[in-house]
């Protein structure tokens, strides 16, 4: 049986963290790579991290596409999370 993590381990957070500072920076560096492709099956990750994850290990483009292409996937999953929030 496959165990979805509830919550991001500290090891996540920390390279989740670093990934998405470096998406807002424009590059994304090959020791925050490496850290995400540590964490294993992104199926294993909770939404919406896990996409991110995923993409990140998914795709083998320079440090600036990925962090542009990751940065347009991170704009869609805000825009999720926003129509999944009660009206105010």
């Amino acid at each position: 049986m496959v165990q979805v993590m509830t919550q991001l381990s500290t090891e996540a957070r920390a390279a989740v963290g670093e990934l998405l500072l470096e998406i807002l920076e424009g590059k994304i560096s090959q020791e925050t790579r490496q850290a995400i492709l540590g964490l294993g099956d992104p199926l294993n990750i909770p939404a919406p991290y896990g996409h991110l994850v995923g993409y990140t290990q998914g795709y083998q483009m320079d440090e600036v596409k990925l962090a542009k292409d990751l940065l347009d996937e991170l704009r869609i999953i805000c825009m999720e999370l926003i129509e999944k929030q009660p009206p105010t």
